[in-house]
């Protein structure tokens, strides 16, 4: 796929069962590597009742919806993004 195809943007994971989400999403995160340019994460907040993960990312709108489609599936997951149009 060409570059020009691609944008720069950023991926919004909240987690609000981190002990029985974190692997599925590990092994996820790990499936788009190639278009994960930086990640972010604060795993302790609200008494340790939610985290927080940002990605930057730098993909096609297509890979950029499977990866949070697949995210969103998951329990306790809420998923946001936005690609930028340079």
């Amino acid at each position: 796929m060409a570059d020009s195809e691609k944008r720069y943007g950023f991926v919004g994971i909240l987690v609000a069962d981190r002990d029985d989400a974190s692997p599925v999403i590990q092994d996820i995160l790990t499936d788009y590597g190639d278009i994960i340019l930086g990640r972010m994460g604060l795993p302790h907040l609200s008494d340790n009742k939610l985290s927080i993960i940002t990605l930057i990312v730098h993909a096609t709108t297509d890979q950029v919806g499977s990866l949070t489609g697949r995210l969103g599936r998951i329990p306790g997951v809420s998923v946001k993004s936005g690609l930028g149009k340079i």
